[in-house]
């Protein structure tokens, strides 16, 4: 048998769905007490645009076996495909039950909540992912995202600087840095974490156009004028280039 999985596998990773499809279905006649058959198989209809069919297999290796947490995410990032988001969330909430202990689930329910703006349950759940996982770097990523949307900047930032401690050299980490440091009137601090920013990478415009800004409220108009006017260089939105352009104008 395994050399048949393998070349299921094969088969799909070639793009050869319909082939990889056959195969599984054979082999689940042999032995349809296999959970993994059927989560093979799921995957395999999915990516043949068999959304429904996927479904089915995904439950039937669910009824196999309901502590599998692959099964779980997988079956729920169908339903989220299929905009089914209450099925998705219901479904994830019934594997954080059977698997309590297992942070990759809740993170995986804390992350569709996020996509559904429900930022307070998605920090909530955040929370406990990272208490039971504190090395998990993209859940404290996305808390720091879902402290800065309900306006909790000082939180943000504390879980922004722990990110930032495991990838220092991300200009996106710093971005977003500057950006809770700005919400929170820290300007100074977020003035450092911009040129930090274009320090990594000296195309990341918007980072000029938040200098910008920034030095405008401070009344530094020379400052101001030169960021924006380096973000304009990169904007191919003409009504946003009149709009800068007209703010340095007023500058002057």
């Amino acid at each position: 048998m395994h050399g048949e999985i393998q070349k299921a596998i094969d088969h799909f990773n070639k793009g050869e769905f319909v082939k990889a499809i056959e195969i599984f279905s054979s082999l689940i006649e042999e032995d349809p007490k296999d959970p993994y058959l059927y989560n093979n198989l799921a995957t395999a209809y999915f990516k043949h645009g068999k959304a429904d069919e996927a479904i089915d297999a995904y439950e039937k290796a669910l009824e196999l076996a309901p502590r599998m947490q692959e099964l779980y995410q997988n079956l729920a990032d169908i339903y989220i495909y299929k905009n089914e988001i209450s099925y998705a969330l219901e479904l994830l909430s019934s594997g954080i039950t059977m698997n309590p202990g297992n942070p990759g689930i809740r993170y995986h329910y804390a992350r569709i909540l996020a996509k559904d703006n429900r930022f307070n349950d998605a920090i909530e759940e955040l929370e406990k992912v990272v208490d039971q996982a504190p090395d998990n770097i993209d859940a404290r990523y996305d808390l720091a995202q879902a402290y800065f949307e309900v306006g909790n900047y000082g939180h943000s930032i504390s879980e922004f600087k722990v990110v930032m401690e495991a990838h220092p050299d991300s200009a996106d980490i710093h971005y977003h840095l500057a950006t809770a440091y700005e919400a929170d009137n820290y300007l100074n601090k977020a003035k450092e974490e911009l040129e930090k920013t274009l320090e990594l990478n000296p195309r990341m415009f918007l980072a000029h156009k938040k200098m910008g800004i920034i030095n405008m409220a401070e009344g530094k108009n020379d400052e101001a004028i030169e960021h924006l006017r380096k973000y304009v260089e990169a904007v191919s939105d003409e009504e946003e280039k009149e709009r800068i352009l007209s703010t340095v104008a007023r500058l002057h």
